[in-house]
């Protein structure tokens, strides 16, 4: 899991109307409605739950340390899409039992390895790279219109591309997956026998238009691949692309560093 800085995270909560109406433009749906789309639902069908949850998030000091502002931003994401939300006074296992005290259905906590939420009441764990990954895919999707039938290229086979291959094959995509680790790119076949497997970037890139980059590396996505009728899904840091690159794709790109993974996460947290 790339850490994040705080320089990556502090405009974020300042900046989430903006980037929902980004994202209804490009994608023709909002934040919520991305997030509710990966699972096959609306944002009407969490209506319901939001007076009735109250979202803890816990800071955790072990490993390298808290991030500056990280479980803030956190709590700026969660009450945009509606639900109360509160970061505990103490940290790690203190701040654990003080948000279960505080009534929190869910539980928010991300260490340097795992990023996850909590469903109290279901035991339901929702990692953020799956997350991320499905709901990353779900926004490419939107943006094409459909994926039905379409090669789609995943670069990147960790938590967060294996996320997204499995949501877009079972979207109907002919799904090609680029990653130099082998190991990776077993354990997703197995996962997914039908993906296709790219050993070259260049010639992939050359025959996808349609691209999830899913990797913590920069300028994966050079400016000779970009064609009219590329659409790339980048979630995370680095971004994959240089700014000549952004450019062009303009209005067919997603890219943030937290936004759609947590409101995905909290919407798999609280769906059976």
């Amino acid at each position: 899991m790339t850490r994040l800085r705080e320089e990556d995270i502090c405009y974020v909560g300042q900046r989430l109307e903006n980037y929902d109406l980004q994202l209804f433009q490009r994608t023709g749906k909002g934040l919520a409605g991305i997030a509710a789309h990966a699972l096959g639902k609306v944002p009407e069908d969490f209506a319901a739950v939001r007076q009735g949850i109250s979202v803890g998030i816990v800071p955790i000091a072990y490993g390298q340390g808290i991030i500056n502002g990280f479980s803030e931003t956190l709590q700026d994401i969660i009450e945009f899409l509606g639900f109360f939300a509160f970061v505990t006074e103490s940290p790690n296992i203190s701040g654990l039992g003080e948000a279960i005290s505080r009534g929190a259905k869910l539980i928010f906590l991300a260490d340097d390895d795992k990023f996850v939420a909590l469903n109290i009441a279901s035991g339901k764990v929702s990692d953020n790279g799956e997350a991320t990954g499905r709901g990353y895919a779900a926004a490419l999707a939107l943006m094409a219109g459909s994926v039905q039938g379409s090669k789609v290229l995943v670069i990147g086979a960790g938590p967060v591309g294996s996320g997204a291959a499995l949501y877009l094959a079972q979207q109907g995509a002919q799904v090609v997956v680029h990653d130099p680790d082998f190991g990776k790119i077993s354990q997703l076949r197995e996962l997914i026998p039908g993906i296709h497997v790219a050993p070259k970037l260049d010639t992939a890139l050359a025959e996808c238009n349609l691209v999830l980059e899913a990797t913590p590396a920069e300028d994966t996505i050079i400016q000779q691949y970009i064609t009219g009728a590329t659409r790339v899904a980048a979630p995370g840091i680095p971004l994959g692309l240089n700014p000549m690159c952004r450019e062009l794709l303009a209005e067919h790109l997603v890219h943030d560093v937290l936004e759609i993974g947590v409101a995905t996460m909290l919407f798999t947290a609280l769906t059976e």
